[in-house]
């Protein structure tokens, strides 16, 4: 039975009777123009009674000058004004412990549509001057504050308490994260890069600290109940313990504090939807509802699952499978690279945020620094020590294939060329590895165990890793040729085709699948897996266009292919305890994300609209309306296995990028192939697409050259790019041309 807190339950609730916490979002089709942006109002100070109000379209805030409190905070991300819930805790942000009596004092200094600065001031009892000055700017999503604490009131801080229930600081040191409602603090000297919190009801908040005014010190707070949360910011180093998690609010050590007050100054960010609004130039607003439904889904996934399982702080590289709510489901193992962590770094590297890409490179080369001198990258890390066997038992070669993935992948979304050429080998270590396994006679890479499903006994010339391998040297060639190395290039690109070949030859049953596995005796194995035979498809294996149709037709003709709507069944055949290690048959009825990934690319390769959207639309809504989700599906399509894992969450993340809006690039190709969307604008910090079939602005991270390749343009027409050159479409509306990475590239067609 799954079990969810009072907070997922209300979030589950809403969607079942329709009301969906995104508020006013409606389901549109894709494929229609952006709209223009919204006119906002401009920057607005309003006084009523003892109460002060600054606010632009995107976001508002009031002050009580009676508490000397700020008591309200709410955004509208599409700037209109249409202010949703409440982001403040009762106690909102507060200035010490020592108030005052008399009301504060409001002063306007600046007040004009474009900017708005107001002072807030009031003497406290001790006799110190102490106030807030808050500042806005037309088009931000953030409030600036400058907070004049005095160190004589009786605990001199700014606390800003809030109503979301999962928070997450990122700190120079790394990564801590937990959810509201266990009374308990988190302290900390080492600099704050970002704080957020995000709930599935009440939007999100975000706080970044000024450089010139920062605090010495602050808290995490998680509060009694499941909507509170919070941070406090010292001016000075002010608590008794710091670096762990301890019952309370933090214990004030404030003797060795100087008599004078002093400035800490942060921009307060606020969104009504489940998302820190930190990074405007990435958050497009004024686009169709069916645009902003995506876009809140991808950062949705990326700042609450993939930044939700880092626990960079205290274990340095560090992603593991779920929350901390409080426990983790898997305790202290993390770095699961089979394939889950793939799935981590390629959503935190597809972010655009630098934060976030920084720890996608610090989780590989966690795993990096324990790869054995054979190639060989561990499974995963149990109590900080490497492990290379699954936790059921068996050998993988997963892990080195994802491994390899997603270095690759985190190299060509940050544009980190330096990096990649710094740690080549390992990659190329990786992949050898893999292919030390490789066996003439079969022409196939023998296993010892299975790719990622890790209780099923699976072993031989198996379907599953050889598909992988297929697709991992052809990634991996083109990085060993920007690597500088052509001659592993051309060896990869030889060993994945005869691998391929030998695909066909030995394991497609020449009717409608490919079998299990063939064994090193000539015995055959079949289950008729899902994996592995939607890898064929996914990655171009079956050449013959009537056997693909054959094999998705039987695929699909399975009782529990997607139950529910979601996912995908494991196989056709069940594992029965006497097919799994340790009789642990519980991963054969469920459907798992990452063959819903592969499910996804297969019915983009066949170009199955219909049902690539049903099943799309539908896991999208699941996350909008609850966030975070479960670790599989089961034959109803009911939540099974452990909450708040990451895995569903960032699959839909890379479905969204990679398929829906077929963005791919890597180190030697560049690639725009929209699956059924017309028009699209993706803004991501160093990856910015805006898409049309008459219009393409086009930059991507990197300084190398690549090869560009567009479709969905108008065809046979001529189109003229900002490099000057003149290029026409063919029939398909496919233009293809040579440009270096990171300048951007505008591509129109001519009138």
């Amino acid at each position: 039975m799954i079990c969810f807190p009072v907070r997922t339950l209300a979030c589950i609730l809403n969607c079942t009777l329709g009301l969906t916490p995104l508020g006013t979002m409606v389901t549109v089709a894709h494929g229609m123009e952006p709209a223009s942006r919204p006119a906002t109002p401009g920057v607005s100070v309003a006084q009523t009674g003892n109460t002060v109000t600054i606010g632009n379209g995107f976001v508002e805030l009031t002050c009580d000058r009676d508490s000397h409190r700020a008591t309200h905070l709410a955004a509208d991300h599409s700037g209109r004004g249409r202010f949703g819930a409440e982001l403040l805790g009762a106690s909102g942000i507060t200035l010490g412990g020592d108030s005052g009596s008399e009301p504060a004092t409001v002063r306007v200094i600046q007040s004009n549509p474009q900017r708005a600065s107001v002072v807030f001031r009031w003497t406290t009892h001790s006799g110190d001057a102490a106030q807030f000055i808050f500042s806005l700017n037309v088009r931000e999503r953030g409030v600036h504050v400058e907070a004049v604490v005095p160190v004589s009131v009786a605990a001199p801080a700014v606390q800003i308490m809030l109503r979301q229930w999962f928070l997450l600081g990122i700190f120079q040191r790394g990564v801590v994260q937990y959810v509201a409602g266990q009374g308990q603090s988190f302290s900390s000297t080492n600099p704050l890069r970002l704080f957020y919190t995000i709930d599935c009801l009440n939007g999100s908040v975000a706080l970044e600290t000024d450089a010139a005014m920062p605090p010495k010190e602050v808290s995490l707070i998680s509060g009694a109940t499941e909507s509170e949360s919070g941070i406090v910011l010292y001016p000075r180093i002010a608590t008794d313990h710091t670096d762990m998690w301890r019952s309370g609010r933090p214990a004030l050590s404030v003797s060795g504090l100087a008599a004078t007050s002093s400035r800490i100054g942060f921009t307060l960010y606020a969104n009504d939807l489940p998302y820190p609004a930190h990074r405007d130039d990435s958050r497009v607003d004024g686009l169709e509802e069916s645009q902003t439904r995506d876009l809140t889904a991808y950062f949705a996934a990326v700042y609450g699952s993939a930044a939700g399982v880092l626990g960079s702080y205290f274990e340095p590289g560090s992603a593991y499978p779920t929350l901390a709510h409080p426990q983790r489901a898997y305790g202290d193992a993390f770095n699961f690279f089979d394939p889950d962590s793939w799935e981590v770094v390629t959503a935190l590297s597809y972010s655009g945020d630098p934060l976030l890409q920084a720890e996608a490179r610090k989780v590989l080369e966690r795993s990096e620094s324990a790869q054995r001198g054979d190639g060989q990258i561990p499974h995963h890390f149990e109590d900080g020590a490497p492990t290379f066997l699954s936790i059921a038992g068996s050998s993988q070669t997963g892990p080195n294939i994802f491994w390899t993935l997603a270095a690759s992948e985190y190299a060509a979304a940050t544009g980190d060329e330096h990096w990649l050429r710094s740690h080549y080998a390992h990659l190329r270590a990786a992949t050898d590895w893999v292919l030390a396994r490789y066996d003439l006679n079969a022409g196939l890479v023998r296993a010892d165990g299975p790719l990622f499903i890790d209780v099923f006994r699976r072993s031989g010339f198996t379907l599953d890793t050889n598909t992988f391998t297929y697709d991992l040297l052809n990634r991996m060639s083109q990085v060993a040729a920007f690597c500088g190395d052509p001659g592993t290039a051309k060896r990869y690109l030889a060993m994945g085709e005869k691998i391929r070949a030998s695909i066909l030859r030995e394991l497609w049953n020449r009717h409608d699948h490919f079998i299990t596995e063939l064994n090193t005796d000539g015995s055959t194995r079949d289950f008729v897996d899902y994996d592995g035979n939607l890898a064929a498809l996914a990655f171009g294996v079956l050449p013959d266009k009537a056997d693909a149709r054959r094999l998705l037709a039987r695929l699909d003709s399975g009782p529990h292919t997607h139950p529910g709507g979601y996912g995908t069944w494991v196989s056709e055949r069940r594992y029965e305890k006497v097919n799994c290690y340790k009789g642990n048959d519980g991963d054969s009825d469920v459907a798992m994300a990452r063959i819903w990934w592969l499910d996804m690319a297969a019915r983009v390769r066949m170009s199955d609209h219909a049902t690539f959207d049903a099943l799309f639309d539908k896991m999208e809504q699941d996350l909008l309306c609850n966030v975070w989700m479960p670790e599989r599906f089961d034959a109803q399509g009911r939540p099974a296995h452990n909450n708040y894992y990451h895995e569903y969450p960032e699959v839909l993340s890379m479905v969204l990028r990679e398929m829906r809006y077929g963005v791919h690039v890597d180190m030697k190709n560049i690639a725009i192939h929209p699956f059924g969307v017309q028009h699209f604008l993706l803004h991501l910090d160093g990856l910015r697409v805006d898409y049309g079939p008459d219009r393409v602005s086009l930059l991507v991270p990197g300084k190398s050259e690549r090869t560009f390749a567009i479709t969905g343009l108008t065809p046979a027409q001529q189109y003229v790019l900002s490099t000057g050159q003149r290029l026409a479409t063919d029939a398909q509306g496919r233009l293809s041309f040579r440009a270096n990475a990171g300048t951007l590239l505008v591509i129109l067609r001519e009138k």
